[in-house]
């Protein structure tokens, strides 16, 4: 990391390798986990489980749907090869369960491979549209200036670390180049309420939420057994966005519905309708913990706030850390709402 540092800041090599512009280097794989014969689970590698999210497949006997696309789109552009070979039937559809870039932004490579897919969003997505693309059009911008800032800075390094930094460099000038001819089309499909679509005797029902972001979209399978549930069903979930008092009721409904068996998050492993308990309490006791102390800055609020609730995200370091920042998110959000 020391020779990194040299050419790069510390953030700007972290932004080009979570976006895949070092492809070259060791990535972890997504798994590929089998929920039934329909639905295939693709899951983030748990050091990713905060920064890249995960995908799901599921297939009909006449017609395929993803839903969400990577940050990374060196990680999408793999999943195009991959999909040449697991898809049975066309890729009908595209849904973006929210507008944050790890779910939305990839749906641009997408798109291109598969121009007939139709993109499925939220309508409050769909009437923002224009600002989603703008922010992929400054992604590009920034990788740009990145890349030619790391130029500037190759001639800092030893002579006989120049070489293999220009090789990476020359790399990630190509994927660029490349990159800028996808273009973030305009949703096919937005969705105000709820849409059943039948992919070939296999149906599923998207729903427009409020409680990730004020445009979700949610996707139940199986005769309501199985939710695909975006960001909103994260075990940690990022408050930064949330609309909070809706999102505490979402997650109510959840956990009180008998048909329901098994969650796909946005981020992290497989949930449990029990395992819900621990965002929803989060969640609760932000808001609560603003309403009670008003006059309290977020500092005093993050020094104050219940350590009984942040037990659970202590047991690991990258969950302590990402815990702290998405507590920080969520109570400047609801002290805005107060």
């Amino acid at each position: 990391m020391k020779s990194v540092r040299g050419l790069l800041t510390l953030t700007t090599y972290l932004l080009l390798l979570k976006t895949g512009y070092f492809a070259g280097a060791a990535q972890a794989a997504m798994t590929w986990q089998t929920i039934n014969p329909n639905i295939q689970f693709l899951k983030q590698p748990d050091t990713l489980r905060f920064y890249d999210s995960n995908q799901v497949l599921i297939q009909g006997n006449k017609c395929a749907l993803l839903v969400d696309a990577s940050g990374n789109f060196a990680a999408v552009e793999q999943l195009v090869r991959e999909l040449k070979q697991r898809l049975t039937t066309p890729l009908c559809y595209l849904v973006a369960t929210h507008f944050h870039d790890d779910h939305l932004l990839g749906m641009a490579v997408l798109q291109h491979f598969y121009p007939n897919a139709q993109l499925i969003t939220h309508q409050q997505v769909n009437t923002d549209f224009a600002l989603y693309q703008q922010a992929l059009a400054t992604k590009f911008d920034g990788f740009e200036k990145s890349i030619e800032l790391s130029y500037q800075r190759l001639a800092t390094l030893p002579d006989d670390e120049q070489a293999q930094w220009r090789i990476k460099l020359e790399r990630a000038k190509q994927r660029l180049f490349r990159w800028q001819k996808y273009s973030l089309n305009s949703p096919d499909i937005s969705i105000s309420n709820s849409k059943t679509l039948n992919l070939g005797d296999f149906a599923v029902t998207l729903n427009a939420q409020q409680a990730h972001t004020n445009g979700d979209l949610t996707v139940t399978t199986n005769n309501g057994r199985i939710l695909i549930a975006g960001d909103i069903a994260d075990w940690l979930p990022y408050p930064g966005h949330g609309e909070l008092n809706n999102w505490q009721a979402v997650l109510k409904r959840y956990i009180n519905d008998t048909k329901l068996q098994q969650i796909i998050p946005g981020h992290g492993k497989l949930l449990t309708k029990t395992q819900l308990q621990q965002p929803l309490l989060f969640l609760t006791t932000i808001t609560e913990h603003v309403n009670n102390h008003p006059q309290q800055s977020i500092e005093q609020l993050m020094l104050s706030f219940p350590q009984h609730v942040m037990r659970a995200y202590q047991q690991q370091t990258l969950d302590a850390k990402s815990s702290n920042l998405f507590l920080q998110a969520g109570l400047q959000r609801a002290k805005k709402a107060h």
